[in-house]
């Protein structure tokens, strides 16, 4: 018997049985070429249109899920150079990647695979390993759908880093900051106030402690922080609510996530006389 491969939307899926072998999956396009997004390379659709080997999110968030499934020999990571037309390159300029990342379910399989280019030094998560985990975090707190996350990641994945992330990380960064939405203040009557937010922890676990710092355009501003649950409850934890930034405009709140605290996407909302911000975090 062997894997069947079909369509589903614009991703190819591995994993039901069929009685004829079926080569798709593996078929190699020559003359891939890059394309553009935000100024970044991205896959060829016709090349690497993404290939799932799962759509269960229990499966994929089970611990060492991914390590088990990674199965990519290196003469299947030579095929992809030659698909794009890479003959040469110097060390860490580039890594063979699953376009839809094996912990939300790719596959190992050619249409699932390019050769990304490395926009961090070696040793440091790449910008996309850095939505790949935020995209995880999210399925498995159940606050996104694990086919969402696989046709987002598929289509364009530097637009979807923008969608969760924000602002693109600098290089070397191992880490990234929360996505921010900011208005200016209504009643202000200075055109230039605005309130920017940023969050320490992107993903807290219940029970544990998390960090949020304003940064008003006024110093001595006097600023609110409201924290809306999972469940749609505002929260009551002891060190939210009502402060003065400093003369630099800063303010810090720290508080505890109650043990018994619902998994999902949580928002933090801060309002100043400078104007208002809101971000998201994800408590799993």
């Amino acid at each position: 018997m062997h894997k069947l491969a079909v369509m589903w939307g614009s991703l190819l899926v591995i994993g039901a049985t069929f009685a004829a072998p079926v080569d798709a999956a593996n078929a190699v396009s020559p003359g891939a070429h890059f394309r553009q997004s935000h100024g970044e390379p991205l896959n060829d659709p016709r090349a690497t249109p993404g290939a799932i080997l799962t759509s269960s999110a229990v499966t994929v968030c089970r611990l060492g899920y991914a390590t088990r499934v990674r199965d990519v020999p290196a003469s299947e990571k030579y095929r992809v150079y030659a698909e794009y037309a890479i003959a040469h390159h110097v060390p860490y300029e580039y890594e063979v990647d699953h376009l839809i990342p094996l912990e939300l379910g790719g596959s190992n399989a050619m249409a699932n695979l390019w050769p990304e280019w490395n926009d961090h030094p070696h040793g440091y998560l790449n910008s996309k390993d850095i939505l790949e985990n935020r995209l995880h975090r999210l399925v498995c707190a159940g606050a996104l759908a694990l086919r969402s996350a696989q046709t987002q990641i598929a289509t364009d994945w530097v637009a979807t880093y923008h969608r969760y992330l924000g602002s693109w990380p600098r290089p070397g960064s191992p880490t990234a900051r929360s996505p921010v939405t900011s208005e200016p203040g209504a009643s202000s009557s200075r055109p230039s106030a605005s309130v920017s937010v940023s969050m320490v922890l992107t993903s807290v676990a219940p029970g544990g402690r998390e960090s949020l710092t304003a940064h008003s355009s006024v110093a001595k501003d006097t600023c609110d922080l409201v924290v809306v649950l999972p469940s749609g409850r505002r929260s009551t934890a002891g060190g939210l609510g009502s402060t003065t930034t400093n003369a630099r405009g800063e303010a810090t709140w720290t508080w505890r996530i109650a043990s018994t605290t619902g998994a999902g996407a949580a928002s933090a909302t801060v309002t100043c006389r400078a104007g208002s911000a809101r971000t998201t975090f994800v408590i799993s």
